[in-house]
């Protein structure tokens, strides 16, 4: 399904920390190991930071996890990222092995090529927070998207969508930069409005993320309402 990540008219606001928390904790819903859910929240909640909605991003990738579409028992071979059971690749569990093997080599040119990904958009923030000189992610689906991030500075052709695609990241290819031609995005400017005027994000995208992050709460007890947050007596 082909869905535009902008936000919708039936939308909830939310600051930062707000979004950052329940997705957190809504990857480990999901089944993701607590290690992965901090950089899934940070890498989702970064599209808020070029005027994209991370909720109607982050969801998909939730739903391919928990359903056994997607997976991430990954296997990194000769610059190719792939899903060892043959399925989709996790955006959530690509990130941050995106993030690890970019930053590996700050500098240098790398081109990776990652199997179909259940939600490739995800994979422009893990990029992003590797601290290259210049990334540029091509989606081979739909439009071909093309992201180009560098200086502080995102440009998106060929339209934001959450399909599954398989993407090739090139890193610090020479004489890259991000084009003069389209929209630009500033990532600095999107961060600074999030955190002054808040996040927002569908209502409906919302609502599911809330309901993986009630999966890891556990049900009151009459001890536990008479013990309050302390430590019960006797313990």
């Amino acid at each position: 399904m082909d869905l535009p990540l902008s936000v919708t008219a039936s939308r909830d606001l939310l600051s930062l920390n707000e979004v950052l928390f329940h997705l957190a904790r809504a990857a480990a819903g999901a089944g993701a190991p607590v290690g992965i859910c901090e950089e899934f929240a940070a890498t989702a909640s970064w599209l808020a930071f070029i005027r994209m909605d991370p909720a109607r991003a982050a969801l998909p990738a939730l739903d391919a996890l928990a359903g056994g579409q997607s997976s991430g028992d990954l296997v990194i071979r000769e610059g190719r990222i792939a899903c060892r059971e043959g399925r989709m690749v996790s955006a959530i569990f690509a990130g941050p092995v995106i993030m690890d093997r970019l930053s590996m080599e700050p500098a240098e040119p790398v081109t990776l090529q990652v199997d179909e990904v259940d939600v490739p958009l995800l994979l422009a923030g893990a990029a992003a927070a590797s601290g290259l000189g210049h990334a540029r992610l091509v989606m081979h689906a739909g439009a071909g998207t093309v992201i180009d991030v560098a200086g502080g500075k995102v440009a998106v052709k060929g339209g934001a969508t959450c399909d599954r695609a398989a993407v090739t990241i090139m890193a610090n290819a020479p004489g890259a930069a991000v084009p003069d031609c389209a929209p630009l995005h500033v990532i600095d400017e999107g961060r600074k409005a999030a955190l002054e005027h808040g996040i927002a994000v569908d209502s409906t995208a919302w609502s599911g993320i809330l309901a993986y992050y009630y999966k890891t709460l556990v049900p009151s007890t009459e001890r536990s309402r008479s013990a309050g947050a302390g430590p019960a007596d006797g313990t």
